[in-house]
């Protein structure tokens, strides 16, 4: 072999090594991170979007104490989490979970159940999981007590959709338990998703622009208006079988789930959506989720889905130790005298907003 090629074959072998530990340090870097993202000390909490959700159990603000017995466990999705204005901006208190620390902090640990979009049949999956122990890291305490709180936030907007796309569990496979152990997997899907973002943006390309962005929905509260994208709905695109169908799926899931933790108060909190709670006199655009030939819907169709979901929620979810909370009136009141929804995220609320669902989880839900 002449020294030519020797060279070359070492100095492959050393980029491939270096390559190799480059990789490892940052991926022990964001397992370091995955369990110590406290935001009450600084932790930037756009950063959060490049931890695996299942790294933010621990309420991302403190850590639980295994000294207090009296746990709740916040399960939901984006809204859950506190996704918003408020949270893009850095500031402080931005969540349901935040404003209920004022009221249960002094004697109950809160931790956040929120990491498969709206999906709460697999949340309650991975917290049946993390309760027998098999991810016992996701909060950073094992629960030993089979005597807890849970509280369930039901989202109209998506909540049926997803569970119709998608009812296939995580952590099945070996590819899936790597989660665990490989953060910088999702954190490189998240850095590539942001970057051509930002680059069809800044080259301004046509197909950057798609329909989401063209189609626009005018929204006035008194006299301040606002150009909102295709608004969520109460499942516009599903008809009233597949609603049946989805909201018994999700009443089995719950009902599962109470059956092997009978000691555990539950309570299920609607959360209604932007079109719900805005309802627009004239039609509008909504955001779809399944392949369909409309565009638009209107205010009377979907709030006759709207009540159809609530009634259905209320019958389904009337079982023992569980509570059904619907504060969509109290929001639609508040929403005729101000937007309780962001600027800069129309499709979650505001600091008032999330204030609101607080109070009405506060007041509805008999859990402490």
């Amino acid at each position: 072999m002449s020294k030519s090629i020797r060279n070359l074959l070492l100095n492959s072998i050393l980029v491939l090594f270096s390559t190799l530990l480059g990789l490892s340090i940052i991926n022990q870097f964001l397992l370091y991170l995955s369990n110590n993202n406290n935001q009450r000390k600084d932790f930037p909490r756009q950063s959060l979007k490049y931890l695996d959700p299942i790294a933010r159990w621990t309420y991302p603000d403190y850590k639980n104490s295994d000294t207090n017995s009296n746990n709740l466990f916040i399960v939901g999705d984006s809204y859950a989490e506190g996704a918003g204005d408020s949270f893009l901006n850095n500031q402080y208190n931005y969540s349901i979970g935040h404003f209920l620390d004022g009221n249960w902090r002094k004697n109950t640990n809160i931790y956040l159940v929120a990491n498969s979009g709206s999906n709460i049949p697999t949340q309650l999956y991975l917290l049946e999981k993390h309760l027998k122990g098999d991810l016992q890291n996701l909060t950073g305490i094992p629960i030993k007590s089979s005597i807890f709180n849970v509280i369930l936030y039901f989202y109209e907007g998506n909540d049926l959709e997803d569970t119709l796309l998608s009812k296939r569990m995580p952590f099945t496979s070996f590819k899936d338990t790597l989660r665990l152990y490989l953060p910088i997997k999702y954190a490189r899907r998240t850095a590539t998703r942001e970057a051509k973002i930002k680059i069809l943006s800044l080259l301004k390309r046509k197909d950057s622009v798609t329909s989401k962005n063209i189609l626009r929905n005018n929204i006035c509260i008194g006299f301040i208006c606002r150009s909102l994208p295709p608004l969520q709905t109460a499942s516009a695109g599903l008809s009233e079988e597949k609603i049946i169908n989805e909201i018994n799926y999700l009443r089995n899931s719950v009902k599962k789930f109470s059956l092997r933790y009978p000691k555990a108060k539950m309570c299920l909190v609607y959360i209604p959506s932007p079109a719900t709670i805005y309802s627009p006199r004239e039609d509008f655009y909504y955001q779809k989720y399944l392949p369909n030939k409309s565009l638009k819907t209107d205010s009377k169709s979907n709030n006759k889905k709207s009540l159809l979901i609530r009634r259905l929620l209320r019958d389904r979810f009337d079982f023992e130790l569980m509570t059904f909370v619907d504060p969509t009136k109290t929001l639609k009141k508040q929403a005729f005298k101000r937007f309780i929804h962001g600027k800069l995220d129309p499709k979650h609320f505001n600091k008032h907003g999330y204030k609101l669902m607080a109070d009405a989880t506060s007041k509805g839900c008999s859990l402490m």
